[in-house]
Parts: C-alpha cells; structure tokens; sequence
C-alpha cells in the first residue's frame, strides 16, 4: 500500500492519465496537483481511500486507488446489501505495459474494497483498460451522459 510520503508520484500518474487522452495543458486548472493532493488526502480520512503501487526491478511502474464510492444521491439501501467502492486512477508507466501489472492492480483494488465490506466495485474503463477489467471480472453498466454544444 501507498503511503501518504508516495502521494507525489499518485499525483503525477493521474496526470499523466489525463495526459494519455490528449488533455491540452490549458485545459488543467493551474493548481490541479493541490487538487489531487485534497482529493486523496479527504479520501483518506472521509471514504477509506487506499492506493496501491506495482514495484518491478526497485522502479515505480505504475499505481492504482480506490475508496468507498461517494454517491450522487441519497443512499437509503443498508450498506450490507449495497456498498459501492470506486477504482480510479490504474496507471501503469509505459515501459512496464502488458505484462499483467494493470490486472494486478485493479485485483489488489478489488480485494481491499471486498475486505472493506463493499458489495460492487466501480470503474469508468479507458479503451486501453476496458479488456484488463473484463479481465478482472467487470460488465459493462449502463451509464447515459448528454454532451452540451460549446456555444
């Protein structure tokens, strides 16, 4: 498990995620890393937030978190029988890609968010991640989204 004294390189690999889909860098917000860092440390205290990394050869080759799902709507289930945890972030460097480390990741995830009591793990795939997580026992779900124009 990551600690708190790793949070740099977790920030630097969700960037670069961000990277990889060709974000321009105007489009970050100037103080997107004290973002980053907000987010995980108010994970860490609010919704049990764990991150895990992948060590190959003594390197850093890639990084995974996840938490108890913070709902956009009121819960009224017991969380017994609907407990959702959320997998974000699954990062692995390029040199280190296609050699099982992503699924290892995500299955590290997977474990802490059942041994926390969740009952469903969430994740949004990327192309590139969509076949690691079938892989690791994820369905599709249906999830509507409406693009506004720019105007």
């Amino acid at each position: 498990m990551a600690t708190p004294d790793e949070d740099e390189v977790l920030v630097g690999h969700y960037l670069k995620i961000w990277d990889s889909y060709g974000t321009p860098p105007e489009h970050y917000s100037s103080d997107a890393a004290a973002r980053i860092f907000s987010f995980i440390g108010s994970g860490r205290e609010e919704r049990r937030l764990t991150s895990f990394l992948a060590i190959v050869d003594g390197e850093i080759a890639g990084s995974a978190s996840c938490q108890l799902h913070q709902s956009p709507f009121p819960e009224v289930i017991r969380p017994e029988q609907r407990l959702f945890g959320y997998i974000w972030s699954v990062y692995v460097a390029e040199a280190f890609r296609r050699r099982g480390i992503a699924l290892a990741l995500t299955n590290k995830a997977v474990d802490y968010l059942k041994s926390i009591g969740c009952t469903t793990a969430v994740i949004h795939a990327s192309d590139a991640g969509e076949p690691v997580y079938r892989t690791a026992g994820f369905e599709l779900a249906k999830e509507m989204r409406l693009k506004f124009p720019e105007e």
